[in-house]
């Protein structure tokens, strides 16, 4: 058995100007709350989930970034980063990585029986264009999973399942079409077809959110400084995980969530009628035959 994995969570920290319902100017104090938090518990890791500032132009956003750099300093404990679309809206990944002083490119690491994976996709906005991510991110990401054989959580900064935005402020009419990426299909197949991913988390949708596909949780952690669900405070939202033979997440702040959830076993699937299985034939009625019959000859 494997020892307990401790990592804490914090998502779109949002730090700058009010934009909307992102508090920014409350960022700072909250992050600070956060690593006071982090820096008091055995965590093995903190993971940051991407979009740092509420973006304005090149200087200032250089700015924004610097300060949560200086901020994330105060932190004693060995930390991962993603970027989100906002930390490269105005600033190239380049600009983004300096003033952050880290790196943006996809990594992953091997830490107490588990595989890390930090998918830094393509986060760019590009006009009305939803978001896509290239096939090289996409070749990165099964090299990767085809180089362990230990159970796997996938970082990313925008969520992989495609999850109902009914009722979200932000992604279900005002930017709707902009909380996944438009060919986020192509990397559940990829996460599927491991047999190894046990959970994916992401930020970047500004709620609590969780969706379980084919065994794989799918958990989306609420913004720090954002405060729709929590109006007119900011949610001070952040997380703490716990993976071992099972998964715990629990979200703390003004909006807090708890999943106790468990651990996918390595290549196993959910039945489904587009993947192959071969069930003893006295065990299907007769109307799940012609069922299956027709869904196969659909295919």
């Amino acid at each position: 058995m494997s020892e307990t994995l401790s990592l804490g969570l914090v998502a779109d920290i949002h730090h700058g100007a009010q934009v909307g319902t992102k508090l920014g100017p409350a960022a700072l104090p909250l992050l600070a709350a956060f690593n006071d938090w982090a820096n008091n518990l055995p965590l093995d890791l903190v993971v940051e989930l991407g979009d740092r500032i509420n973006n304005l132009d090149q200087d200032a956003d250089r700015q924004l970034t610097q300060d949560i750099a200086a901020a994330f300093g105060k932190l004693t404990l060995p930390r991962a980063h993603l970027l989100g679309n906002h930390d490269n809206h105005d600033l190239s990944r380049v600009a983004a990585e300096a003033a952050m002083q880290t790196g943006f490119h996809s990594w992953s690491r091997d830490l107490k029986g588990f595989h890390l994976v930090f998918w830094n996709a393509d986060t760019c906005v590009k006009g009305k264009q939803a978001f896509v991510f290239d096939a090289a991110d996409l070749q990165w990401l099964e090299a990767d999973l085809a180089s362990t054989e230990l159970p796997t959580i996938v970082f990313s900064h925008l969520p992989l399942d495609e999850g109902s935005m009914i009722g979200n402020f932000y992604f279900e009419k005002y930017f709707a079409g902009f909380a996944h990426y438009a060919n986020a299909a192509g990397a559940r197949a990829v996460l599927e077809e491991s047999g190894k991913v046990i959970l994916c988390v992401s930020g970047h949708t500004h709620w609590n959110a969780r969706n379980t596909i084919d065994g794989i949780h799918y958990i989306t952690i609420h913004s720090l400084s954002e405060s729709f669900t929590t109006w007119p405070h900011p949610s001070g939202a952040y997380a703490l995980l716990h993976v071992q033979d099972q998964i715990t997440l629990e979200v703390f702040g003004r909006d807090p969530a708890y999943y106790r959830l468990p651990v996918r076993q390595p290549g196993r699937h959910w039945a489904n009628l587009s993947r192959p299985f071969a069930p003893k034939p006295e065990v299907i009625s007769p109307q799940m035959r012609e069922y299956i019959a027709k869904a196969d000859a659909q295919q």
